[in-house]
């Protein structure tokens, strides 16, 4: 073993190939039988859930006010930057796997399994979180007598466990897991009656609020102003802390944004579409359709709600945690409260079908890579269902909904997410910028007649200046230089966002220094986005395709690494934790036996750690390859 082997890492940036038989749907495979009602159901399913029935009054009371709208559509249109990566790579690799395949086809192999280790994280305690939340509004309708049992019978005092074992919850995951065992086109048809329910039930909700708006609730200054909160205690400003300055926005600019900031995790979800690729009829038409009406028709009931809530309740009486009643209970129509429970059932049941939806496909992918066990990538014959990953992926959310305090893991979900968001978005940059030709294949095809072109093509010779290329460059379309050059300043970008969003989210008040620091990175920016710009694109992609690149991507990359430096430390540590866990297992079993592989001696650490290496005649036989390989390249160059 050569210190050249022991040191080559370029098995971490191994890519995903992509061809024609990738296309075909065999009897091993799984079906394509979702059309665009069915993913537009499964993504406003996963996307309109707890964002409307509990996340709209902590925004309204303590961050954004009556102007909650405007922070709405503020994380609409940021969500909708990401939205646009995600439609053009669903569209040109329409794979199951999501963001985990798109980079596994544009940037390497290690960072996809990590991102799809990640994902596999997010959606876990996404479904656990929404179990539970479903869990908690049946046991209110029963008046709380399941808590009280549960927390008398078997009580949990642990820390970073919920105070009982959630029994309601454990159930709901395991039932829905056996509903997406039956077969996606059955269990789709469902999900799409109880998202036109709960579409039904919120536009209604909206219509009968109309009829009790109060105009100055918008423009009310509740200084020395009493009240009766929910819990029936009389309260002041001084009291409840939530009046600010009255008025539209009460907490100013600042709050606006921050609002915003909690705002963007309400559309979460929308990603989901992306993993029914191998699912979908017409997924390269399909998919950006799904991801754009997901997100124009979340972001529409999600405004029009808000905008019914704080013109019915002023913000500063409104219940955080359960805004919808308490806005009916408010103007005493008390049947529209019931609706509200019945609506938000609803919601979260599909909203927890939806979260689901996704997470076995993750998995599946992964193992149909060679890069998880294979034995999850087993097919049930008569469904044609990831059965294997179903059920394992089922029973761990449920355990987590059971056991866990979901309060201290569900920040863990955000980096997942925001970590996919940013990725995709550079993935659309790496690929706009990209030669069509495959460089290998046509070397192959080249070498016999034309020596020089594929020195040309390799190495593209050019007399070209380095100010040229970057500002000026002469070529028309993208070449191997132009797409690398790109790769390289795609990364100073990053790393220019980074620090500047660490800056922006630790500083409270800014110095001469820190401006200009601030300035500096943000002018940098512009000239490598600049830079980009002028490089070649692509021009024969004909699917759909992300406007305005590269500012679009990058703009999108700027909003998600800012709203991951505002997450704690401690919720860092978590992540670190179940990343070195997948880095195990990447080291251990993934890397070998990844069907990219194709020599299987990339590896420098697995002759210690295992007997199963290379066999004397692959040796062999490599050796002749590249003995073969030397004298072609010898010859023709």
């Amino acid at each position: 073993m050569t210190l050249k082997s022991i040191l080559n890492f370029s098995f971490l940036f191994r890519k995903k190939t992509l061809n024609n038989e990738d296309e075909k749907i065999d009897s091993n495979g799984l079906s394509r039988v979702l059309g665009l009602t069915d993913i537009s159901a499964i993504g406003i399913s996963s996307t309109l859930g707890s964002g409307i029935y509990v996340l709209a009054g902590s925004v309204i009371a303590k961050y954004s006010g009556p102007s909650i709208m405007l922070s709405f559509l503020i994380a609409g249109i940021a969500t909708f930057l990401s939205g646009l990566s995600y439609a053009e790579l669903g569209a040109r690799v329409p794979k199951s796997g999501s963001a985990y395949v798109y980079i596994y086809v544009t940037i390497g192999e290690f960072l996809a399994f990590m991102m799809g280790w990640d994902l596999i994280l997010e959606y876990i305690i996404g479904t656990a979180s929404v179990s539970n939340a479903l869990s908690q509004y049946i046991d209110k309708i029963t008046g709380g007598k399941i808590k009280d049992y549960l927390s008398s019978t078997i009580p949990i005092n642990s820390p970073f466990l919920g105070p009982y074992p959630d029994f309601v919850a454990f159930g709901l995951v395991i039932l829905v897991t056996c509903l997406m065992l039956v077969g996606v086109k059955e269990s789709a048809m469902m999900n799409k009656i109880f998202t036109l329910l709960n579409i039904t039930v919120l536009s209604f909700i909206t219509i009968v609020g109309i009829t009790k708006i109060d105009a100055t609730n918008w423009t009310k200054n509740p200084q020395n102003t009493t009240w009766i909160d929910s819990l029936g205690e009389n309260q002041t400003c001084n009291s409840s802390g939530r009046c600010g300055n009255g008025g539209f926005m009460p907490f100013g600019i600042n709050g606006l944004i921050t609002g915003a900031a909690k705002c963007f995790y309400a559309f979460i979800g929308f990603d989901a579409i992306a993993s029914t690729g191998e699912e979908l009829k017409n997924p390269k038409r399909n998919i950006p359709l799904g991801i754009l009406i997901t997100l124009l028709t979340t972001a529409s009931l999600y405004c029009a709600i808000s905008i019914v809530i704080t013109l019915m309740v002023p913000y500063y009486i409104i219940d955080p945690d359960t805004p919808l009643p308490h806005a009916f209970d408010y103007v005493n129509l008390d049947w529209a409260k019931n609706l509200v429970s019945f609506g938000a059932i609803v919601s979260l049941s599909t909203c927890l079908y939806a979260g689901m939806f996704p997470m076995p496909r993750i998995i599946y992918s992964m193992a149909s890579d060679g890069l998880l066990f294979k034995f999850f990538a087993n097919i049930l014959p008569k469904f044609y269902t990831p059965y294997v990953s179903s059920i394992s992926s089922g029973l761990c959310a449920a355990f987590f909904a059971a056991i866990f305090d979901l309060n201290e893991l569900v920040e863990m979900m955000s980096i997942g997410t925001l970590i996919a968001y940013t990725l995709v978005s550079i993935c659309v940059l790496i690929l706009r910028y990209k030669p069509e030709e495959d460089l290998n294949e046509k070397v192959k095809i080249m070498s016999k007649n034309d020596p020089t072109k594929i020195i040309d093509l390799v190495i593209d010779d050019s007399d070209d200046h380095l100010l040229k290329r970057l500002f000026s460059p002469s070529n028309e379309k993208p070449s191997r230089s132009s797409s690398v050059l790109v790769n390289y300043v795609s990364f100073l970008i990053i790393i220019h966002l980074i620090i500047i969003s660490i800056v922006i989210s630790n500083t409270e008040k800014f110095e001469k220094f820190t401006e200009m620091l601030v300035i500096i990175l943000i002018f940098n920016v512009f000239l490598l986005t600049f830079i980009i710009w002028r490089q070649p694109q692509n021009s024969k992609i004909e699917t759909f395709k992300t406007p305005l690149v590269p500012l679009t991507p990058i703009l999108s990359s700027l909003i998600n690494i800012y709203l991951m430096t505002t997450l704690s430390l401690t919720t860092w540590f978590r992540f670190l934790i179940w990343f070195v866990i997948g880095l195990v297992i990447y080291i251990l079993y993934g890397s070998y036996n990844s069907k990219e592989n194709k020599s299987n001696d990339q590896i420098f650490w697995r002759p210690f750690i295992s007997k199963k290496h290379q066999t004397k005649d692959n040796k062999m036989g490599s050796l002749k390859i590249e003995n073969e390989q030397s004298k072609i390249d010898i010859t023709e160059f």
